[in-house]
């Protein structure tokens, strides 16, 4: 996958699709196996976003059944099977636990109910073991760091875990393999229309400054947080209003055995999860509050900080962790659409409506549930080219395994990330900068090993990859240690 402006601008597409978050990428791999000309462009890098912000969970939604959510739940337990068939190298199942204590908004026969509920929508899809009802004194046997006193019991389900920002980047680069011209730092600035139709977009590329025109037939709006700036920029009428929300995650020392803890906030109730993360660490998150501002400056702030630790405190008093012990952390903002008395309750379903007659804008949604909704828009794109529709493959072609075999130097003691990591995420995936393998190419931002020394030994061996002088080396390695600052 290689960052070919030229072809860009001298191509005649049939789709562009504006966003490389996991709804661009679905999109356009769904379009390029469908045989669709494709091209896809990014603002930032890919899976920046939200996409690289999330919880790191594939999973069908237990808590929207209190929603009456059962469409959304029964399509999200199906494409949790067809995902851990498509990427099971990105995506594998995880147990966790749902503890019942005295005084808890949910009681333990309601968790068992929901559990019930949750096993029947998935025994359509049974790629995952079924719920299991334990007693108190299991529950402790299996995560000691859960207070006995007042637990009633526990509940274990299956979900899964997934690498967001891979497998996002690994669809955007298997939609370049069929053929897709794909690029990162290109962000749209303006359309040029012909009859109310749009003919090209104008694309600013951030890395040089230059610009240059993309035209196609139809054009997709998958801009997650952004969508409603990319309808502006088009001068429709922004039909789709998004009520976003910031969801705050920290990476903190492993305080489980082997489960993730689903648990549910006395105060608010508020879901939290506590999940293993890498080998050693847990991560811990969400919170879930309105955000209005640009979402490129989401970051969590003392007061969600302390919200977290202090939910953590409640679950598990006996654990010693307070703010010194945060490894990293990290806040997305999810472009939620509708309205609901609290953020918690808003719709994660997807809205995809005709913004211009050529403009199809995707909005909202659930990152499990991206590959049907990519089905969705793309079958859109179809109809307005006034062309059939072959059949959908995403779900038959999986994702393959892109890492090289390990070679070369250990970037990182201990870390697991070597030379030839960062090389292939410079000839291969269109890494750009410090900040895209340490944070999107890699785990390295979201571990022990992300610090100076680290990103000190990536960006050298990305100055030989990518020609940069001594001082560019040294300008991104700043400009990475200065985000990371906003991490701890």
């Amino acid at each position: 996958m290689k960052r070919c402006l030229d072809e860009l601008a001298r191509g005649q597409f049939d789709v562009c699709v504006i966003g490389g978050g996991i709804m661009g990428a679905g999109i356009a791999r769904d379009a390029t196996l469908r045989g669709l000309r494709v091209a896809l462009v990014e603002q930032a890098d890919f899976a920046s976003g939200t996409s690289s912000r999330s919880t790191k969970l594939i999973h069908g939604g237990l808590r929207y059944l209190e929603q009456f959510a059962f469409r959304l739940v029964a399509e999200s337990c199906r494409e949790r099977s067809v995902l851990l068939d498509m990427a099971p190298h990105l995506v594998k199942p995880l147990p966790l636990m749902i503890p019942a204590y005295e005084g808890d908004p949910r009681s333990l026969w309601k968790i068992r109910l929901g559990a019930f509920l949750y096993h029947s929508v998935m025994r359509r899809h049974p790629s995952l073991p079924p719920h299991q009802s334990i007693s108190a004194d299991q529950a402790v046997a299996q995560e000691p760091l859960l207070p006995r006193q007042g637990l009633h019991g526990a509940v274990l389900i299956h979900d899964c875990q997934m690498d967001d920002a891979r497998l996002c980047i690994e669809t955007i680069a298997a939609s370049a393999d069929q053929g897709a011209i794909c690029a990162n730092y290109c962000r749209v600035i303006g359309f040029q229309q012909d009859q109310k139709r749009l003919v090209s977009a104008q694309v600013e590329d951030m890395n040089q400054g230059s610009r240059f025109d993309i035209r196609a037939d139809v054009f997709v709006n998958a801009a997650g947080p952004w969508v409603e700036k990319i309808a502006r920029l088009s001068g429709s009428d922004a039909e789709i209003t998004l009520s976003p929300t910031k969801g705050v995650h920290l990476v903190l020392p492993r305080l489980t055995k082997s489960h993730g803890l689903y648990f549910q906030t006395k105060g608010d109730r508020r879901m939290v999860f506590l999940i293993p993360w890498d080998d050693d660490l847990s991560l811990l998150g969400t919170t879930d509050t309105d955000y209005q501002r640009e979402p490129e400056d989401a970051y969590a702030d003392p007061a969600d900080t302390d919200y977290l630790l202090s939910q953590l405190k409640s679950l598990l008093p006996a654990c010693e962790i307070d703010p010194s012990d945060i490894i990293a952390s990290f806040a997305g903002v999810r472009p939620l659409i509708g309205s609901g008395p609290s953020p918690s309750s808003r719709s994660r379903e997807e809205r995809i409506v005709w913004q211009a007659a050529n403009l199809l804008t995707v909005a909202g949604g659930k990152y499990t549930t991206f590959r049907a909704t990519a089905n969705r828009a793309v079958q859109l794109i179809f109809s307005s080219l006034d062309r059939r529709a072959p059949p959908c493959l995403t779900s038959e072609v999986p994702l393959v395994e892109r890492r090289r075999a390990k070679s070369g130097e250990e970037v990182a003691d201990g870390g697991g990330i070597f030379a030839s990591d960062v090389e292939q995420a410079c000839d291969e995936e269109m890494a750009q900068t410090v900040d895209d393998v340490m944070r999107r190419r890699t785990h390295l931002a979201l571990s022990r090993h992300g610090g100076l020394e680290t990103a000190q030994r990536v960006s050298q061996n990305m100055a030989t990859q990518l020609g940069w002088s001594e001082a560019t080396r040294l300008n991104h390695v700043q400009a990475y240690m200065d985000e990371r600052k906003k991490m701890l």
